[in-house]
């Protein structure tokens, strides 16, 4: 392992190789990337200075994030692992979720969260018709049905 040592003015290059398999062939690309000691450092100072979203630490904002999982997992049938999936069960769980949530959280709800939802629902085969008939009060209540 080697030690590198920056200082002010100096610059890092980080230099690597890969193979890219095109439709034209397998060839090896070298890329690479230049850091300056400064762009390194103020990179470093501003870690964790970012301002968050409102939303971001919200009950809306989780459910959204769940969302997201349970819709992939849902339309595709299985989980982003690969592991096969109960669509009804998962349904359960993000219907559980969504009565958790306090109706002043429906406005932290994100606009994807809300477009994934439209989309289970309005997808063939995904829901069986009660869930479908429950995941429609949810829509109206967010007014998006």
């Amino acid at each position: 392992m080697a030690l590198v040592e920056l200082r002010p003015g100096d610059t890092l290059n980080i230099v690597w190789a890969s193979i890219q398999d095109t439709p034209l062939g397998i060839k090896e690309v070298e890329s690479s990337f230049a850091f300056s000691y400064e762009d390194i450092v103020f990179r470093l100072r501003s870690k964790g200075k970012a301002a968050k979203s409102r939303r971001s630490g919200s009950e809306g904002a989780r459910f959204s994030r769940i969302v997201a999982l349970a819709s992939n997992a849902l339309i595709k049938g299985k989980w982003s692992t690969g592991a096969d999936i109960d669509r009804s069960d998962v349904f359960r769980k993000l219907s559980l979720r969504f009565r958790e949530l306090n109706p002043c959280e429906y406005a932290n709800i994100t606009k994807n969260a809300k477009e994934a939802l439209l989309e289970i629902y309005n997808s063939e085969g995904i829901l069986n018709m009660s869930e479908k008939v429950e995941l429609r009060e949810f829509l109206k209540t967010l007014r998006l049905r």
